[in-house]
Protein backbone atom coordinates (compact mmCIF):
# COMPACT_ATOMS: atom_id res chain seq x y z
CA UNK A 1 0.00 0.00 0.00
CA UNK A 2 1.57 3.61 -1.18
CA UNK A 3 2.01 5.98 1.58
CA UNK A 4 0.79 9.29 1.64
CA UNK A 5 2.58 12.10 0.43
CA UNK A 6 1.33 15.92 0.55
CA UNK A 7 3.80 17.59 -1.77
CA UNK A 8 3.83 21.35 -2.92
CA UNK A 9 5.82 21.23 -6.69
CA UNK A 10 7.53 24.94 -7.37
CA UNK A 11 7.76 24.44 -11.04
CA UNK A 12 6.64 26.16 -14.25
CA UNK A 13 6.40 23.21 -16.48
CA UNK A 14 3.23 20.94 -16.07
CA UNK A 15 5.21 17.88 -18.02
CA UNK A 16 8.11 17.93 -15.41
CA UNK A 17 5.85 18.13 -12.67
CA UNK A 18 3.70 15.41 -13.87
CA UNK A 19 7.12 13.16 -14.85
CA UNK A 20 8.10 13.98 -11.26
CA UNK A 21 4.75 12.60 -9.19
CA UNK A 22 4.86 9.49 -11.55
CA UNK A 23 8.19 8.72 -10.27
CA UNK A 24 7.22 9.13 -6.88
CA UNK A 25 4.23 6.58 -7.23
CA UNK A 26 6.74 4.14 -8.26
CA UNK A 27 8.80 4.85 -5.41
CA UNK A 28 5.75 3.86 -2.93
CA UNK A 29 4.02 7.05 -2.79
CA UNK A 30 0.72 8.18 -3.07
CA UNK A 31 0.93 12.16 -3.44
CA UNK A 32 -1.11 14.78 -2.79
CA UNK A 33 -0.10 17.59 -4.57
CA UNK A 34 -0.54 21.23 -6.20
CA UNK A 35 1.89 22.98 -8.30
CA UNK A 36 2.73 27.02 -8.12
CA UNK A 37 5.13 28.95 -9.87
CA UNK A 38 4.96 32.25 -8.07
CA UNK A 39 5.47 33.64 -4.77
CA UNK A 40 2.43 34.58 -4.03
CA UNK A 41 0.63 31.00 -5.14
CA UNK A 42 3.63 29.55 -2.91
CA UNK A 43 2.56 31.85 0.17
CA UNK A 44 -0.80 30.99 -0.16
CA UNK A 45 -0.33 27.18 -0.51
CA UNK A 46 2.02 27.34 2.70
CA UNK A 47 -1.01 29.25 4.51
CA UNK A 48 -3.51 27.14 3.18
CA UNK A 49 -2.29 23.76 4.70
CA UNK A 50 0.45 21.92 5.95
CA UNK A 51 3.16 20.03 3.31
CA UNK A 52 5.17 16.89 3.99
CA UNK A 53 7.56 18.22 1.14
CA UNK A 54 8.62 20.69 -1.40
CA UNK A 55 10.03 19.87 -4.70
CA UNK A 56 11.77 23.19 -6.47
CA UNK A 57 12.95 23.65 -10.17
CA UNK A 58 15.67 26.13 -9.71
CA UNK A 59 14.82 28.12 -12.05
CA UNK A 60 11.89 29.57 -12.92
CA UNK A 61 11.17 32.83 -14.76
CA UNK A 62 10.56 35.79 -11.91
CA UNK A 63 11.08 33.18 -9.68
CA UNK A 64 13.55 30.29 -7.86
CA UNK A 65 14.43 28.04 -5.39
CA UNK A 66 16.29 30.49 -3.51
CA UNK A 67 13.55 32.96 -3.57
CA UNK A 68 11.09 29.68 -2.35
CA UNK A 69 13.69 29.02 0.20
CA UNK A 70 14.22 32.45 1.72
CA UNK A 71 10.49 32.33 1.89
CA UNK A 72 10.06 29.30 4.20
CA UNK A 73 12.87 31.14 6.06
CA UNK A 74 10.69 33.98 6.77
CA UNK A 75 7.73 31.97 8.27
CA UNK A 76 9.88 29.30 10.31
CA UNK A 77 9.01 26.48 8.56
CA UNK A 78 11.01 23.09 8.52
CA UNK A 79 9.80 21.20 5.22
CA UNK A 80 12.13 18.93 3.84
CA UNK A 81 13.19 20.91 0.36
CA UNK A 82 14.62 19.36 -2.77
CA UNK A 83 15.92 20.86 -5.52
CA UNK A 84 15.34 19.12 -9.06
CA UNK A 85 16.80 21.39 -12.25
CA UNK A 86 18.28 20.02 -15.14
CA UNK A 87 20.46 23.00 -15.08
CA UNK A 88 21.68 23.88 -11.79
CA UNK A 89 25.70 24.28 -11.67
CA UNK A 90 27.97 22.78 -8.99
CA UNK A 91 28.34 26.31 -7.27
CA UNK A 92 24.57 27.53 -7.47
CA UNK A 93 23.78 23.50 -5.77
CA UNK A 94 26.37 24.76 -2.84
CA UNK A 95 24.74 28.19 -2.58
CA UNK A 96 21.50 25.93 -2.70
CA UNK A 97 22.46 23.91 0.29
CA UNK A 98 23.56 27.03 2.27
CA UNK A 99 20.50 28.59 1.77
CA UNK A 100 18.34 25.35 3.32
CA UNK A 101 18.10 23.18 0.88
CA UNK A 102 18.40 19.78 1.95
CA UNK A 103 19.01 18.11 -1.42
CA UNK A 104 19.47 18.20 -4.63
CA UNK A 105 18.87 15.91 -8.09
CA UNK A 106 19.12 16.29 -11.73
CA UNK A 107 16.04 15.91 -13.78
CA UNK A 108 18.35 12.94 -15.40
CA UNK A 109 19.01 11.03 -12.27
CA UNK A 110 15.25 11.02 -11.01
CA UNK A 111 15.93 7.40 -9.73
CA UNK A 112 18.33 9.70 -6.43
CA UNK A 113 14.98 11.36 -5.55
CA UNK A 114 12.93 8.83 -4.01
CA UNK A 115 15.51 7.58 -1.70
CA UNK A 116 16.41 11.59 -0.81
CA UNK A 117 12.71 11.72 -0.28
CA UNK A 118 12.66 8.91 2.45
CA UNK A 119 16.04 10.20 3.79
CA UNK A 120 14.88 13.49 4.33
CA UNK A 121 11.68 12.70 5.55
CA UNK A 122 13.03 10.33 8.46
CA UNK A 123 15.43 13.61 9.15
CA UNK A 124 12.47 16.46 8.88
CA UNK A 125 10.67 13.42 11.48
CA UNK A 126 13.37 13.29 14.14
CA UNK A 127 13.97 17.20 13.90
CA UNK A 128 10.22 17.45 14.97
CA UNK A 129 10.67 15.04 17.47
CA UNK A 130 13.13 16.22 19.11
CA UNK A 131 11.71 19.78 18.98
CA UNK A 132 8.81 18.50 20.80
CA UNK A 133 10.98 16.80 23.28
CA UNK A 134 13.11 20.12 23.41
CA UNK A 135 9.70 21.99 23.45
CA UNK A 136 7.90 19.97 26.31
CA UNK A 137 11.17 19.88 28.47
CA UNK A 138 11.35 23.81 28.34
CA UNK A 139 7.00 23.93 28.96
CA UNK A 140 8.22 21.37 31.80
CA UNK A 141 10.78 23.65 33.14
CA UNK A 142 8.80 26.22 32.98
CA UNK A 143 5.98 24.67 34.51
CA UNK A 144 7.72 23.52 37.90
CA UNK A 145 9.36 26.63 37.88
CA UNK A 146 5.74 28.38 38.20
CA UNK A 147 4.79 25.63 40.22
CA UNK A 148 7.73 26.18 42.69
CA UNK A 149 7.61 30.11 43.11
CA UNK A 150 3.59 30.40 42.91
CA UNK A 151 2.77 27.40 45.03
CA UNK A 152 0.12 27.72 47.81
CA UNK A 153 2.78 26.14 50.26
CA UNK A 154 5.88 27.18 51.55
CA UNK A 155 8.79 25.26 49.10
CA UNK A 156 12.64 25.41 49.92
CA UNK A 157 15.47 23.30 48.79
CA UNK A 158 18.03 22.62 51.11
CA UNK A 159 21.36 21.17 50.30
CA UNK A 160 23.18 18.17 52.02
CA UNK A 161 24.47 20.50 55.03
CA UNK A 162 21.61 22.43 55.26
CA UNK A 163 22.06 25.34 53.70
CA UNK A 164 18.91 26.60 51.95
CA UNK A 165 19.35 26.86 48.56
CA UNK A 166 16.12 27.81 46.86
CA UNK A 167 12.92 29.42 48.53
CA UNK A 168 9.77 30.32 47.15
CA UNK A 169 7.49 33.25 47.65
CA UNK A 170 4.74 31.67 49.83
CA UNK A 171 7.63 30.35 52.47
CA UNK A 172 8.93 33.79 52.48
CA UNK A 173 5.37 35.32 52.95
CA UNK A 174 4.77 33.43 55.45
CA UNK A 175 7.79 34.22 57.88
CA UNK A 176 8.51 37.70 56.16
CA UNK A 177 12.07 37.42 55.33
CA UNK A 178 13.13 38.39 52.36
CA UNK A 179 14.96 36.15 50.16
CA UNK A 180 18.56 37.48 51.11
CA UNK A 181 17.65 37.01 54.59
CA UNK A 182 16.34 33.37 54.17
CA UNK A 183 18.64 31.90 51.35
CA UNK A 184 22.24 30.94 52.14
CA UNK A 185 21.15 30.14 55.92
CA UNK A 186 20.67 26.96 57.53
CA UNK A 187 17.24 26.13 58.96
CA UNK A 188 18.61 25.08 62.00
CA UNK A 189 19.06 29.19 62.26
CA UNK A 190 15.18 29.54 62.24
CA UNK A 191 13.63 26.95 64.54
CA UNK A 192 12.81 27.84 68.05
CA UNK A 193 13.71 24.48 69.82
CA UNK A 194 17.11 23.40 69.31
CA UNK A 195 18.00 20.02 67.27
CA UNK A 196 14.75 19.34 65.07
CA UNK A 197 16.35 20.71 62.09
CA UNK A 198 19.22 18.73 62.55
CA UNK A 199 17.38 15.60 63.45
CA UNK A 200 15.67 16.25 60.15
CA UNK A 201 18.63 16.66 58.26
CA UNK A 202 20.01 13.23 59.34
CA UNK A 203 16.92 11.55 58.48
CA UNK A 204 17.39 12.58 54.88
CA UNK A 205 20.94 11.68 54.85
CA UNK A 206 19.52 8.22 55.66
CA UNK A 207 17.49 7.67 52.72
CA UNK A 208 14.17 8.55 54.68
CA UNK A 209 10.94 10.23 53.61
CA UNK A 210 10.18 13.00 56.27
CA UNK A 211 5.62 13.21 56.32
CA UNK A 212 4.62 15.55 58.90
CA UNK A 213 7.91 16.77 61.08
CA UNK A 214 6.49 19.25 63.36
CA UNK A 215 8.50 22.31 63.99
CA UNK A 216 8.43 25.61 65.49
CA UNK A 217 9.86 28.60 63.16
CA UNK A 218 10.50 32.17 64.67
CA UNK A 219 9.53 35.08 62.12
CA UNK A 220 10.91 38.48 61.21
CA UNK A 221 8.35 40.03 63.40
CA UNK A 222 9.57 37.99 66.21
CA UNK A 223 5.89 35.97 66.19
CA UNK A 224 6.38 31.89 66.34
CA UNK A 225 4.51 30.11 63.86
CA UNK A 226 3.94 25.98 64.05
CA UNK A 227 4.93 24.28 60.71
CA UNK A 228 4.60 20.41 59.24
CA UNK A 229 7.02 19.79 57.23
CA UNK A 230 7.11 16.93 54.50
CA UNK A 231 10.95 16.50 52.77
CA UNK A 232 12.71 13.49 50.59
CA UNK A 233 16.13 14.18 48.61
CA UNK A 234 16.91 14.02 45.06
CA UNK A 235 19.73 11.64 44.44
CA UNK A 236 22.28 11.70 41.60
CA UNK A 237 24.07 8.22 42.04
CA UNK A 238 24.05 7.94 45.11
CA UNK A 239 24.96 11.90 45.61
CA UNK A 240 22.79 13.74 47.94
CA UNK A 241 21.87 16.77 45.42
CA UNK A 242 19.22 18.55 47.74
CA UNK A 243 15.98 18.11 49.68
CA UNK A 244 12.71 19.32 48.78
CA UNK A 245 10.73 20.09 51.56
CA UNK A 246 7.36 21.24 51.32
CA UNK A 247 6.10 23.70 54.64
CA UNK A 248 2.88 24.30 55.93
CA UNK A 249 1.49 26.81 58.33
CA UNK A 250 -0.80 24.86 60.79
CA UNK A 251 -0.71 27.82 63.48
CA UNK A 252 -4.54 28.29 63.63
CA UNK A 253 -4.69 24.32 63.49
CA UNK A 254 -2.40 23.99 66.32
CA UNK A 255 -4.23 26.87 68.71
CA UNK A 256 -8.26 25.36 67.54
CA UNK A 257 -6.88 21.88 68.34
CA UNK A 258 -5.14 23.12 72.16
CA UNK A 259 -8.67 24.81 72.30
CA UNK A 260 -10.53 21.70 71.84
CA UNK A 261 -7.96 19.64 74.33
CA UNK A 262 -9.26 22.49 76.97
CA UNK A 263 -12.55 22.09 76.38
CA UNK A 264 -12.50 18.59 75.93
CA UNK A 265 -10.68 18.68 79.23
CA UNK A 266 -13.33 20.68 80.84
CA UNK A 267 -15.90 18.57 79.59
CA UNK A 268 -14.38 15.49 80.60
CA UNK A 269 -13.33 16.51 84.34
CA UNK A 270 -17.07 18.68 84.85
CA UNK A 271 -18.92 17.00 87.85
CA UNK A 272 -22.09 17.54 85.67
CA UNK A 273 -23.04 15.09 82.88
CA UNK A 274 -22.52 16.67 79.62
CA UNK A 275 -24.03 14.00 76.77
CA UNK A 276 -23.94 14.11 72.90
CA UNK A 277 -26.69 12.31 71.54
CA UNK A 278 -28.02 12.80 67.51
CA UNK A 279 -31.33 14.18 66.71
CA UNK A 280 -32.95 10.52 66.96
CA UNK A 281 -31.47 10.90 70.73
CA UNK A 282 -28.64 7.95 69.78
CA UNK A 283 -25.80 8.82 72.52
CA UNK A 284 -22.01 9.78 70.55
CA UNK A 285 -20.01 11.29 73.55
CA UNK A 286 -20.65 10.53 77.37
CA UNK A 287 -18.08 12.14 79.83
CA UNK A 288 -16.95 11.10 83.12
CA UNK A 289 -19.73 13.37 85.09
CA UNK A 290 -22.32 11.18 83.07
CA UNK A 291 -20.37 8.20 84.27
CA UNK A 292 -20.17 9.08 87.72
CA UNK A 293 -24.04 10.20 87.98
CA UNK A 294 -25.34 7.40 86.17
CA UNK A 295 -23.11 3.97 86.69
CA UNK A 296 -22.73 3.18 82.80
CA UNK A 297 -19.10 3.67 81.28
CA UNK A 298 -18.89 5.37 78.07
CA UNK A 299 -18.48 2.02 76.36
CA UNK A 300 -21.74 0.78 77.72
CA UNK A 301 -23.67 3.50 76.15
CA UNK A 302 -22.36 4.73 72.92
CA UNK A 303 -24.41 3.43 70.19
CA UNK A 304 -27.37 3.10 72.37
CA UNK A 305 -30.54 5.58 72.98
CA UNK A 306 -31.17 7.92 75.05
CA UNK A 307 -34.05 6.25 76.36
CA UNK A 308 -32.48 4.12 78.51
CA UNK A 309 -32.46 6.47 81.31
CA UNK A 310 -36.02 7.71 80.97
CA UNK A 311 -38.19 6.01 83.19
CA UNK A 312 -41.30 4.03 81.61
CA UNK A 313 -43.39 6.11 83.38
CA UNK A 314 -42.48 8.97 81.27
CA UNK A 315 -42.53 7.96 77.60
CA UNK A 316 -43.75 11.61 76.19
CA UNK A 317 -40.77 13.49 77.59
CA UNK A 318 -38.07 12.00 74.24
CA UNK A 319 -40.51 12.98 71.70
CA UNK A 320 -41.39 16.53 73.12
CA UNK A 321 -38.07 17.57 73.52
CA UNK A 322 -36.55 16.22 70.35
CA UNK A 323 -39.08 18.24 68.46
CA UNK A 324 -37.84 21.60 70.04
CA UNK A 325 -34.36 20.32 69.50
CA UNK A 326 -34.97 19.88 65.84
CA UNK A 327 -36.34 23.48 65.81
CA UNK A 328 -33.52 24.43 67.13
CA UNK A 329 -34.36 26.00 70.41
CA UNK A 330 -32.52 25.41 73.52
CA UNK A 331 -34.10 24.03 76.35
CA UNK A 332 -32.58 25.65 80.16
CA UNK A 333 -33.19 24.83 83.56
CA UNK A 334 -35.45 21.80 82.93
CA UNK A 335 -36.16 19.11 86.58
CA UNK A 336 -36.64 15.80 85.42
CA UNK A 337 -36.57 12.25 86.27
CA UNK A 338 -34.05 10.25 85.13
CA UNK A 339 -32.95 6.40 85.71
CA UNK A 340 -29.48 5.40 87.17
CA UNK A 341 -28.09 1.72 86.12
CA UNK A 342 -29.37 0.48 88.95
CA UNK A 343 -32.76 1.65 88.47
CA UNK A 344 -32.63 4.47 91.53
CA UNK A 345 -34.33 7.15 90.61
CA UNK A 346 -33.15 10.68 90.93
CA UNK A 347 -34.05 14.26 90.63
CA UNK A 348 -31.96 16.36 87.56
CA UNK A 349 -32.10 19.40 86.53
CA UNK A 350 -31.72 19.27 82.58
CA UNK A 351 -30.06 21.84 79.91
CA UNK A 352 -30.57 20.96 76.50
CA UNK A 353 -28.49 23.28 73.21
CA UNK A 354 -28.49 22.20 69.71
CA UNK A 355 -24.92 21.51 67.93
CA UNK A 356 -24.99 22.78 64.65
CA UNK A 357 -23.01 22.21 61.39
CA UNK A 358 -20.96 24.95 59.67
CA UNK A 359 -23.40 25.43 57.73
CA UNK A 360 -25.60 26.43 60.17
CA UNK A 361 -28.17 23.12 60.48
CA UNK A 362 -28.85 21.31 63.07
CA UNK A 363 -26.94 17.64 63.66
CA UNK A 364 -27.28 16.67 66.86
CA UNK A 365 -28.25 17.90 70.86
CA UNK A 366 -25.70 18.59 73.48
CA UNK A 367 -27.17 17.89 77.30
CA UNK A 368 -25.86 19.14 80.63
CA UNK A 369 -27.54 17.26 83.50
CA UNK A 370 -26.91 17.69 87.05
CA UNK A 371 -28.21 15.31 89.67
CA UNK A 372 -30.46 17.82 92.14
CA UNK A 373 -31.63 14.87 94.46
CA UNK A 374 -29.67 16.21 97.59
CA UNK A 375 -31.02 19.74 96.71
CA UNK A 376 -34.42 18.12 96.08
CA UNK A 377 -34.49 16.91 99.31
CA UNK A 378 -33.37 19.49 101.25
CA UNK A 379 -35.79 21.87 99.46
CA UNK A 380 -37.96 19.42 100.57
CA UNK A 381 -37.16 18.93 104.34
CA UNK A 382 -37.04 23.16 104.27
CA UNK A 383 -40.48 23.28 102.88
CA UNK A 384 -41.14 20.82 106.03
CA UNK A 385 -39.67 22.86 108.75
CA UNK A 386 -41.49 26.08 107.32
CA UNK A 387 -44.56 23.94 107.62
CA UNK A 388 -43.99 22.82 110.86
CA UNK A 389 -43.13 26.78 111.77
CA UNK A 390 -46.21 27.48 110.34
CA UNK A 391 -48.09 25.54 112.18
CA UNK A 392 -46.32 25.89 115.75
CA UNK A 393 -46.46 29.73 115.01
CA UNK A 394 -50.18 29.42 114.76
CA UNK A 395 -50.55 28.19 118.02
CA UNK A 396 -48.50 30.36 119.83
CA UNK A 397 -51.01 33.08 121.58
CA UNK A 398 -50.48 36.15 121.99
CA UNK A 399 -51.69 38.67 124.66
CA UNK A 400 -54.09 41.19 123.00
CA UNK A 401 -57.22 42.63 123.36
CA UNK A 402 -59.32 42.38 126.32
CA UNK A 403 -58.56 40.34 129.04
CA UNK A 404 -60.49 39.61 131.91
CA UNK A 405 -59.33 39.93 135.28
CA UNK A 406 -60.95 39.82 138.89
CA UNK A 407 -60.89 43.73 140.77
CA UNK A 408 -59.91 41.64 143.77
CA UNK A 409 -57.71 38.53 143.70
CA UNK A 410 -55.98 39.71 139.91
CA UNK A 411 -56.75 36.17 138.52
CA UNK A 412 -57.61 36.04 134.62
CA UNK A 413 -59.94 34.09 133.15
CA UNK A 414 -59.28 31.62 129.97
CA UNK A 415 -60.68 30.82 127.15
CA UNK A 416 -62.09 27.81 129.06
CA UNK A 417 -63.96 30.16 131.83
CA UNK A 418 -60.64 29.11 134.41
CA UNK A 419 -59.49 31.71 136.84
CA UNK A 420 -56.23 31.15 136.86
CA UNK A 421 -52.82 33.60 138.50
CA UNK A 422 -51.62 36.05 136.57
CA UNK A 423 -48.42 34.32 135.97
CA UNK A 424 -49.91 31.30 135.11
CA UNK A 425 -51.88 33.10 132.23
CA UNK A 426 -48.84 35.12 131.05
CA UNK A 427 -46.35 31.94 130.61
CA UNK A 428 -49.23 29.54 129.04
CA UNK A 429 -49.93 32.36 126.32
CA UNK A 430 -46.58 34.20 126.09
CA UNK A 431 -42.62 32.93 126.62
CA UNK A 432 -42.47 34.82 129.30
CA UNK A 433 -40.52 33.93 132.64
CA UNK A 434 -41.57 34.97 136.20
CA UNK A 435 -39.27 34.54 139.27
CA UNK A 436 -40.95 36.21 142.92
CA UNK A 437 -39.90 39.32 144.62
CA UNK A 438 -41.39 42.03 147.17
CA UNK A 439 -41.78 45.32 145.49
CA UNK A 440 -40.21 48.43 148.43
CA UNK A 441 -43.56 49.43 148.96
CA UNK A 442 -44.81 45.67 149.98
CA UNK A 443 -41.68 45.56 151.37
CA UNK A 444 -42.28 48.66 154.04
CA UNK A 445 -45.97 47.11 154.45
CA UNK A 446 -45.52 43.65 154.93
CA UNK A 447 -41.87 43.49 156.35
CA UNK A 448 -41.87 47.04 158.23
CA UNK A 449 -38.85 45.77 160.20
CA UNK A 450 -36.71 44.79 157.46
CA UNK A 451 -37.35 48.24 155.54
CA UNK A 452 -36.44 50.05 159.03
CA UNK A 453 -33.30 47.77 159.25
CA UNK A 454 -31.97 48.55 155.78
CA UNK A 455 -32.30 52.16 156.40
CA UNK A 456 -30.58 52.27 159.40
CA UNK A 457 -27.71 50.08 158.37
CA UNK A 458 -24.62 51.44 157.22
CA UNK A 459 -23.57 48.33 155.42
CA UNK A 460 -24.70 47.30 151.98
CA UNK A 461 -23.48 44.76 150.21
CA UNK A 462 -23.87 44.96 145.94
CA UNK A 463 -23.76 41.33 143.96
CA UNK A 464 -23.94 41.57 140.38
CA UNK A 465 -24.94 38.19 138.73
CA UNK A 466 -22.72 37.77 134.81
CA UNK A 467 -24.36 38.02 132.15
CA UNK A 468 -25.51 41.17 130.34
CA UNK A 469 -29.20 42.31 131.38
CA UNK A 470 -29.58 40.03 134.73
CA UNK A 471 -30.92 42.05 137.33
CA UNK A 472 -28.42 43.48 140.24
CA UNK A 473 -29.56 42.93 143.64
CA UNK A 474 -28.50 44.98 147.22
CA UNK A 475 -28.75 42.11 150.11
CA UNK A 476 -28.25 41.87 153.89
CA UNK A 477 -28.40 38.91 156.15
CA UNK A 478 -30.14 39.50 159.27
CA UNK A 479 -31.70 36.71 161.34
CA UNK A 480 -30.80 33.91 158.71
CA UNK A 481 -33.13 35.44 156.30
CA UNK A 482 -31.79 37.60 153.33
CA UNK A 483 -33.67 40.11 151.08
CA UNK A 484 -32.75 41.95 148.26
CA UNK A 485 -33.40 44.74 146.02
CA UNK A 486 -34.72 44.01 141.97
CA UNK A 487 -33.08 46.18 140.08
CA UNK A 488 -33.07 46.83 135.72
CA UNK A 489 -30.08 47.25 133.55
CA UNK A 490 -30.55 50.88 134.88
CA UNK A 491 -30.02 49.97 138.47
CA UNK A 492 -33.77 51.52 138.89
CA UNK A 493 -35.57 49.27 141.72
CA UNK A 494 -37.74 46.62 140.16
CA UNK A 495 -38.73 44.92 143.83
CA UNK A 496 -37.19 42.98 146.47
CA UNK A 497 -36.34 39.54 146.76
CA UNK A 498 -36.42 37.26 149.79
CA UNK A 499 -35.42 34.31 151.02
CA UNK A 500 -35.88 32.44 154.31
CA UNK A 501 -33.72 30.06 156.02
Amino acid sequence: MNRPLRVLLIEDSEGDAVFILHELRRGGFEPTSDRVDTARELNSALERQEWDLIISDHSIPGFGSLDALQLLKEKELDIPFIVVSGTIGEEMAVRAMKAGANDFVMKNHLARLVPSIERELREAWSRRARRRAEEALRRGQQELTDFFEHAAVGLHWEGPDGTILRVNQAELDMFGYTRDEYLGHRLSEFCVDEGVAEAMLKRLHRGETLNNCEARVRCKNGDVRDVILNSNVLWENGKFIHSRCFTRDVSERKRGEEAMAYLAAIVENSDDAIIGKTLDGTILSWNAGAERMYGYTAEEVRGRSISILIPSYRPEEASRLSSRRVEGYSIERFETIRLTKDGTAIDVSLTLSPIRDPSGKVIGVSAIERDITALKREEEERLNLIDELTVALANIRTLRGLLPICASCKKIRDDHGYWQKVESYISQHSEAEFTHGICPDCLERLYPEYAMKRRGSPHKTTTEQSGSGNPKSETGNPNNSSFGFLRNSDFGALGVSLACQ
